[in-house]
């Protein structure tokens, strides 16, 4: 039996596509390095203490001067005398 091999200019076709991927991807991940080495990100901030973190959470709670409200509306949930 013999052996069929695929069209030659059909394979070549098809390497040539994936080597344009492959040196596509190979460009870009180059690109993508040289722009992140000239564009680094900001340094973080400094992590702070529990008691200012603490301050700052019990103080957000209480900036608001609204209460919560415990049920609907009036209509919604009217009183029994």
């Amino acid at each position: 039996m013999r052996i069929h091999l695929p069209d030659k200019d059909l394979a070549q076709t098809i390497a040539l596509i994936w080597l344009g991927f492959l040196v596509a991807g190979v460009v870009a991940w180059l690109a993508y390095s040289y722009w992140r080495k000239r564009h680094s990100p900001p340094p973080a901030a400094p992590q702070r203490s529990y008691s200012q973190q603490l301050q700052d959470r019990l103080a957000a709670g209480r900036g608001t001067g609204k209460q919560k409200r415990r049920g609907g509306s009036v209509k919604s949930n009217p009183r029994r005398h």
